[in-house]
């Protein structure tokens, strides 16, 4: 307190002193002062705010004297962030408050990358409401159960959504997407050969379009699957694989083998993928770790051959067990 009353009786000394040199008897205005946290020339901005402090040395450096201006475009007190980017110092500035997703506008209101319906923030809106969509209805043979104009699909978050039919309107099952990533309903676009149709598969729907089998997961997602194409080939005997080099493997948990490399692991070395072991075997676990196995449909190189029941494996084929 001692300081604050010895500089406001210099100011006022100072004040007085400039009043009396005065020649027209008039009041004059008291020059803003940059540092001291007031509005010391009455118009209504302190310190670094007023314009006056422009090129004041306390306004151009990174201190309390310097607090970031929100609505300029500019890093006032040279943290690196700008505006609203400046979280700390601008969290309650009118311009930097999160805008809410209009779902009507056709534009993206709060900048999530999502517009009106598309956007989850929208999912109780009246305009947004297009039919039921769940889980079970969202592949390829799936009934008809969103409004007209919408298909059951899922977002970019892997939800059951009655997407616009325009979405459907393009590419090919296992094939390329459309321009726009388009797919056909029960498929989506993925990252796969360059862009790929993939249809929806999972433990509970196994099916899968013609020419294709359940055998891809989905990142993130624990409960899709989607389905790859399959081959002309046989798995049992590594066969009918046009590239040499490449051996005939089962996919999915159907009578369906695709053609990859040859692996190079044989009968009982371990192995973690199908693709490890050499034509005519499958990685799996009979009891002490995944192993490569021969097929077989009656007679084996060794062992007898026996059929696993459920272990993805058509009817007739069976591994071969010493």
């Amino acid at each position: 307190m001692k300081s604050f009353r010895i500089l406001f009786s210099v100011l006022f000394v100072m004040s007085f002193g400039m009043s009396a040199c005065d020649d027209g008897g008039g009041k004059k205005t008291t020059a803003e002062i940059c540092n001291d946290a007031k509005d010391n020339d009455g118009d209504g901005r302190v310190d670094c705010y007023d314009t006056d402090c422009a090129n004041d040395a306390a306004c151009a450096t990174n201190n309390v004297n310097n607090p970031e201006i929100c609505n300029n475009g500019t890093d006032d007190d040279g943290d690196t962030l700008v505006d609203c980017l400046d979280t700390v110092d601008c969290a309650t500035a009118t311009n930097c408050q999160a805008t809410q997703e209009n779902c009507t506008n056709g534009v993206d209101d709060d900048d999530d990358g999502a517009i009106d319906c598309n956007d989850t923030d929208c999912a109780t809106a009246a305009n947004c409401q297009t039919g039921s969509c769940t889980l079970d209805n969202i592949f390829s043979d799936s009934p008809q159960t969103c409004d007209t104009g919408f298909i059951c699909g899922v977002n970019e978050q892997y939800q059951p959504t009655c997407l616009p039919e325009a979405n459907f309107a393009g590419g090919t099952f296992y094939g390329a997407c459309g321009a726009g990533n388009e797919c056909p309903k029960g498929s989506g676009c993925f990252n796969i050969d360059g862009g790929m149709c993939a249809p929806y598969c999972s433990d509970t729907h196994l099916d899968c379009p013609v020419g294709g089998a359940c055998y891809y997961g989905v990142e993130g997602s624990d409960v899709l699957g989607l389905c790859g194409p399959t081959d002309d080939c046989d798995p049992i005997e590594g066969t009918g694989c046009a590239t040499v080099g490449d051996g005939c493997f089962y996919v999915g948990v159907a009578d369906a083998g695709l053609c990859d490399v040859n692996g190079t692991a044989n009968t009982g070395d371990s192995c973690t993928a199908f693709g490890q072991c050499a034509a005519g075997n499958l990685c799996a676990d009979l009891g002490n770790g995944n192993v490569c196995v021969e097929l077989c449909t009656s007679t084996c190189s060794a062992g007898t051959c026996q059929s696993i029941g459920q272990g993805g494996l058509p009817a007739g084929v069976g591994i071969c067990v010493q």
